[in-house]
């Protein structure tokens, strides 16, 4: 605030609202806090003055804010200053990652790539998915910095190939690259690509003469600058759902003959990460899940290497179950896969492991089994706990008649005496 506090009866208010007058304030005198007279920072111990300087040990949030400080001199004369403190959180750990997209490109949070500056000021970057080499992420603020470099590797391409005498569909992934061969040397024919939605003159298609596109006359990938024509295959660097449907090449030889070939193309969507989630039932049943983006998707599972049950995105497992669980993804165009470690559920009491399939009916004599056995228990404790109740009623019973017996013989006694003193009175009379 000042550099001898002594000299001076130091006021340091808060601003709220541009307003000074109803701001926090807190007084110091012959360098010391009032604390009778700050309720600015009241009640907070890690809050000091020493030689002139407010020492706050722990800054929060609520500290952010304008500031005045007043100064009134010996002389009684009043000066001010202001002060703006902004409260930033620092920098924390730093975390780059990378994800292959399926549009061609690699999304990344970073700034330097190689030691070359990439872009600056935002959280991210797309580069081609060939690149390679270190990418480096900066990260600061007012208060602190912090960087991380990973290493930077091609994605995996999923680059497809089909060929106009194939008898198989040709199946392409979606947002990747297709290329599809029309014929080995294209300079000898004149060509016409026709894609069939009514098999009518009206379907949209597209020439090609001297191995080159004539944009003038290809409604079918008019004003698509991906599709390109090289040496008679028909490249379309990113595959769209449109791109799906039956197509018929029509080849003009030199003396006017035509042949015609045709192709069916299918587009899916690529397999994306692969999930797995375990959920443990009260019934005695773990249930295993596995999810994944993609079409088409086909399933298949392996427990400690042994296969399972194909087809299905979940499987049902015994609790006591427990080994390295794998759930394999697939379609046409890409593949995935993803394993993680089983354990018992809690409160599992069985250590059978299921490693395949087990059939309904199986199933259901177990299931029966189980009920029957606990039914059998149940009703021998039953008749354990009546049998008990008997014998205890039955020594109750004895127990009274005995104590009733005694009771009468007792009063019979004493019946007998009471007469015979009563005969014996009257004879002495």
């Amino acid at each position: 605030m000042v550099m001898d506090a002594s000299k001076y009866d130091l006021q340091l208010k808060k601003r709220i609202n541009n307003n000074t007058a109803d701001g926090p304030v807190c007084r110091v005198k012959n360098g010391r806090m009032r604390m009778s007279q700050c309720d600015l920072y009241n009640n907070r111990t890690e809050v000091k003055v020493i030689n002139g300087m407010l020492i706050i040990n722990r800054v929060i949030r609520a500290d952010s804010g304008n500031y005045r400080l007043n100064l009134e001199s010996s002389d009684g004369s009043e000066t001010s200053r202001e002060l703006q403190v902004i409260v930033e959180a620092p920098v924390g750990s730093v975390e780059v990652s990378i994800i292959s997209s399926s549009s061609g490109g690699m999304s990344v949070f970073s700034w330097t790539l190689n030691g070359d500056p990439l872009m600056d000021g935002n959280s991210s970057i797309d580069l081609d998915k060939r690149r390679d080499g270190d990418i480096s992420c900066s990260v600061k603020n007012h208060v602190s910095h912090a960087q991380k470099t990973i290493r930077l590797k091609p994605c995996p391409s999923l680059d497809r190939f089909c060929r106009f005498d194939q008898s198989d569909p040709c199946y392409a992934a979606l947002e990747h690259k297709l290329n599809l061969l029309m014929v080995q040397d294209a300079i000898k024919y004149d060509l016409m690509l026709m894609k069939i939605i009514n098999n009518t003159a009206h379907d949209p298609l597209c020439r090609v003469k001297n191995d080159r596109m004539r944009m003038s006359q290809c409604d079918l990938y008019n004003n698509i600058p991906e599709v390109t024509v090289i040496n008679g295959t028909v490249i379309i660097n990113r595959v769209i759902r449109a791109d799906s449907g039956n197509y018929r090449l029509t080849l003009v030889h030199s003396d006017g003959s035509e042949t015609s070939r045709d192709l069916q193309v299918i587009v899916e969507a690529p397999i994306g990460s692969v999930k797995v989630s375990i959920i443990c039932s009260s019934s005695g049943v773990m249930r295993v899940f596995c999810s994944s983006e993609g079409d088409q998707i086909l399933y298949s599972w392996t427990l400690n290497g042994d296969p399972l049950m194909d087809g299905n995105s979940s499987i049902d497992l015994d609790n006591g179950t427990d080994g390295d669980i794998s759930c394999s993804v697939k379609n046409h165009v890409s593949h995935g896969q993803k394993t993680i470690r089983l354990k018992p559920c809690p409160g599992s009491t069985t250590a059978a492991v299921t490693s395949s399939l087990t059939s309904a009916v199986t199933t259901s004599t177990q299931t029966s089994e189980c009920v029957c056995s606990v039914s059998l228990v149940f009703v021998l404790v039953r008749c354990l706990q009546l049998m008990v109740l008997l014998g205890l009623l039955g020594a109750f019973h004895m127990y009274m008649r005995h104590t009733s017996g005694k009771k009468q013989e007792d009063q019979k006694v004493r019946m007998r005496r009471f007469r015979e003193g009563h005969e014996h009175t009257a004879e002495d009379s």
